[in-house]
């Protein structure tokens, strides 16, 4: 299916998701939340998808890149925190493959401990610099993946929260809540075609809903960065039937409660930070 076809269906209120509505129906009330990874590359894309979640009043967080948050972006996204719900979080540090053979991975087998330390640390002393309160304790690793050093040393930064694929290898996280995502909506692709496979989204999305143990969050994954005009407009259809039916969906630190901060800590760090920067 191409983007104009896409387009056209958009148009005429035609894009649904059946199986999917068929799930909610079915369900107990499920939380949803979307992480978008990436933030720091392709800004144009980033900016268009947060405007696309505010149009919808929909939360996103973004994993955000240190070495790539510029001061400009860095900017962008404070006032974009404060305008819309928009969670933000590191990703990682430069996200750079450091394993030689396997599977890419920032922080694998191939970084010592120190090493995996000393990149986290960097990384969000950067972000807190640019970011100020309106980072979250959240940590997204490149890949989604990560070794048992890198949990070791993000409790010992403070980090309280790991977010990594649904499937992602088991880990000593006692200290740490993982809140995962279920769905990568970059993974399902339509070969003819730059944009998402539908049917085959429908079909995951249901699946990750009916399948989620009561009282888990459905996560869906998002990369800005590589989605095509098509994958914009198939969001802006989910969305909309996401909020037809009521569903209840969250920002990350909001659906996992030890990442809460209190709105007074949170507005009062704000405005000093703001002064001092």
């Amino acid at each position: 299916m191409t983007h104009c076809a896409l387009s056209r269906l958009l148009s005429a209120g035609a894009i649904k998701f059946p199986r999917l509505a068929d799930a909610i129906g079915a369900a107990q009330p499920v939380t949803w939340f979307f992480r978008n990874d990436d933030a720091g590359w392709d800004t144009p894309r980033l900016l268009r998808l947060l405007e696309l979640f505010a149009a919808h009043d929909a939360p996103l967080d973004a994993a955000v890149i240190p070495q790539a948050l510029s001061p400009e972006l860095a900017a962008v996204l404070r006032d974009r925190a404060r305008a819309q719900r928009l969670g933000l979080h590191q990703h990682g540090h430069a996200h750079l493959n450091h394993e030689v053979t396997g599977r890419k991975c920032e922080f694998g087998a191939s970084r010592s401990a120190a090493q995996q330390h000393a990149d986290l640390a960097a990384g969000r002393a950067w972000l807190q610099s640019q970011l100020g309160p309106a980072l979250d304790d959240l940590f997204t690793p490149p890949w989604n993946r990560c070794t048992q050093p890198t949990v070791d040393a993000l409790r010992d930064l403070g980090i309280r929260v790991l977010s990594r694929e649904h499937r992602a290898e088991r880990l000593e996280t006692a200290g740490l809540v993982e809140l995962p995502v279920h769905v990568d909506w970059m993974k399902w692709r339509t070969p003819a075609a730059d944009g998402p496979d539908l049917a085959a989204l429908d079909q995951v999305m249901a699946e990750a809903l009916t399948s989620v143990p009561a009282g888990t969050p459905v996560g869906l994954m998002l990369h800005h960065a590589v989605m095509a005009d098509a994958d914009f407009v198939a969001l802006d259809a989910l969305l909309a039937q996401l909020a037809g039916a009521g569903t209840e969906w969250q920002l990350m630190r909001d659906a996992s409660p030890t990442t809460c901060k209190p709105a007074a800590q949170r507005a009062g760090g704000e405005e000093s930070w703001a002064r001092r920067a």
